[in-house]
């Protein structure tokens, strides 16, 4: 990296991690919540191109840009895979990366690596993650923006981590570091009879911008799990050995909720839940 670059990740670092702090980040989610924001609604939906016939409600229904943010859908727009086998995506978004997990249970997404340990503050000892497979999901603002379960199982939130976020844009992965492991996230885990596989939800530019919603103990394929209140970007985790990636997944492809992404192994789908 030139001393040209390292200046600009330095000073972008600085500038989004000022925006991004208790106060600056505080004083926009209050705008976002209030009903100060919501004539920005039309323009919203208009600079991001929303399909309007996803709205379920009329705009003058949402009091704010967050109310309309945080939106639902009817999810017959999203029907789950009726495969019971199959694994599906957890949100509307883009597969930014997926590939194996080394044995000592790593990745590289952008150049720079990332541990188990620190992504979710689980000790490795004991986990069969080593040598298994992670899938990144980026959604953009004009998207959905809750997310689901990929797989049906005992579900639980096991770790919640980070207390402010950087963006997850270009900018933001160029220059903001190793983002996966900086902003704020909440780990959830999905205990099948023989495996086990984690969903990471990462927020950015905000707050605690990730909200569960579901109190549960058991998630069906494709139940709500929460939802963001900002930008965002879904981890998942699969241990060694329990899934294969869909022969039509690739990097940059569209996905939705309840779209197959991957399927699970003979081994698995003998114990399956």
């Amino acid at each position: 990296m030139s001393i040209v670059e390292a200046i600009k990740g330095k000073l972008y670092r600085l500038i989004m991690r000022m925006l991004g702090g208790k106060w600056s980040s505080g004083v926009v989610k209050k705008f976002c919540d209030s009903r100060l924001s919501r004539p920005l609604i039309p323009a919203f939906i208009k600079f991001y191109r929303i399909a309007e016939k996803e709205i379920q409600k009329p705009v003058a229904h949402y009091q704010s840009l967050s109310d309309f943010f945080t939106r639902t859908i009817d999810l017959d727009l999203r029907p789950v895979d009726s495969d019971c086998a199959s694994v599906v995506s957890p949100v509307d978004g883009y597969v930014q990366k997926f590939g194996d997990l080394t044995a000592d249970q790593r990745f590289q997404v952008k150049g720079k690596w990332y541990s188990f340990e620190e992504l979710t503050s689980l000790q490795i000892e004991g986990t069969a993650y080593g040598g298994g497979k992670f899938i990144i999901l980026y959604l953009s603002p004009s998207q959905y923006h809750r997310f689901h379960s990929p797989v049906a199982g005992e579900g639980a939130q096991v770790a919640e981590l980070g207390r402010r976020s950087l963006p997850v844009n270009a900018g933001g992965w160029k220059y903001g570091g190793r983002l996966l492991s900086f902003n704020h996230r909440i780990v959830f885990r999905i205990q099948r009879r023989v495996s086990s596989m984690l969903m990471i939800a990462v927020g950015a530019l905000n707050v605690n911008s990730v909200i569960p919603s579901s109190a549960r103990p058991f998630w069906n394929k494709g139940d709500e799990v929460g939802y963001f209140s900002f930008g965002s970007t879904v981890v998942c985790l699969f241990e060694k050995g329990s899934v294969e990636w869909s022969d039509t997944l690739h990097e940059e492809a569209y996905v939705q909720v309840g779209e197959k992404i991957a399927t699970m192994t003979v081994l698995e789908r003998k114990n399956w839940i």
